[in-house]
């Protein structure tokens, strides 16, 4: 029961979003009364927080790659990034990103950010340790400019993602980070 109940959680979460869940809708998918749900979870804030932790754990299980060299680790991290986001978990963490203003969805999902985002960050302070990027680099620059050039493309013309595409991505941002592109105050020439 309580995997039917989660399962049908996430689906609400993947097309309500935390606004527009309704607890109702999960009893129905589920094939459960709303007061067994009730009893378990008292509350939206607890079913959604539940879902939370059970979509965290794959994350723990499964950290971002270590392979030893930056490019390879964010093309691998990418790529699972992109896999995910095609899942219905990933559709519905989504959706709570999106609502993170809201002070409830921030207190349900704020440390799984915070612990996800340190290892994404991990992935370019290892690099800089290994002088693969210049000291100094900005970890979280690095990592939106490549970001914001795959979700781009994912949103715009393909929806697929294309290995050879985010390899390229890839390989340009850690090219330009070499080059000290992304160490905030660096004089840059023109």
């Amino acid at each position: 029961m309580v995997r039917r109940v989660l399962d049908a959680a996430v689906a609400e979460l993947a097309r309500s979003g935390y606004a527009g869940f309704r607890v109702d809708e999960v009893a129905a998918r589920a094939g459960v009364n709303k007061t067994t749900i009730y009893r378990r979870w008292p509350n939206r804030r607890a079913l959604v927080a539940a879902v939370v932790g059970r979509m965290r754990t794959p994350f723990r299980e499964n950290p971002l790659p270590n392979t030893g060299q930056l490019e390879r680790d964010l093309l691998e991290a990418f790529t699972r990034r992109f896999s995910f986001g095609r899942k219905v978990e990933g559709r519905a963490w989504a959706r709570l990103l999106e609502e993170r203003h809201n002070p409830e969805v921030e207190a349900i999902i704020g440390d799984a950010v915070s612990e996800r985002g340190g290892e994404w960050r991990s992935m370019v302070t290892r690099a800089i340790d290994r002088r693969e990027v210049p000291r100094g680099t900005d970890p979280k620059l690095l990592l939106d400019v490549v970001r914001a050039i795959v979700d781009a493309r994912i949103r715009g013309s393909s929806p697929r993602l294309d290995t050879a595409w985010l390899t390229l991505a890839v390989r340009t941002v850690v090219v330009g980070a070499r080059a000290g592109t992304l160490v905030p105050g660096r004089r840059r020439r023109s």
